[in-house]
């Protein structure tokens, strides 16, 4: 992930210096493009392991970073997907959502159904 979106990410430990069991805070540094890819792929892999953990924090993802970028335009949209037209955007491997990234220059990826 850090390759990929050019970033420098690691967990952290906040007060005390015990690690809360219910959840680790991770530090993602680079671009907020870089930031935003980076996080987005890794709260799909969260959410593939606890069902519904990204709509308890939703609200706070899509409002981070909110106009933080050069032009101060920088946002996310996203939509929920029924299971047949999440199956369709993936496309097989993946395909269809890397040819919606590349065509339209924007960040796509599914966390869950969203």
């Amino acid at each position: 992930i850090e390759e990929e979106w050019q970033t420098l990410m690691f967990f952290c430990e906040v007060g005390s210096g015990q690690r809360n069991k219910e959840y680790e805070k991770l530090a993602i540094f680079g671009s907020v493009r870089g930031r935003r890819g980076a996080e987005l792929k890794v709260l799909s892999a969260v959410e593939t392991k606890v069902p519904g953990y990204y709509e308890r924090i939703r609200d706070d993802v899509l409002s981070r970073d909110k106009g933080k970028d050069d032009t101060e335009t920088w946002g996310t949209d996203s939509m929920v997907f029924q299971d047949d037209e999440l199956s369709y955007a993936l496309g097989k491997q993946g395909g269809t959502r890397k040819k919606l990234e590349r065509s339209s220059g924007a960040i796509v990826q599914y966390v869950g159904h969203t």
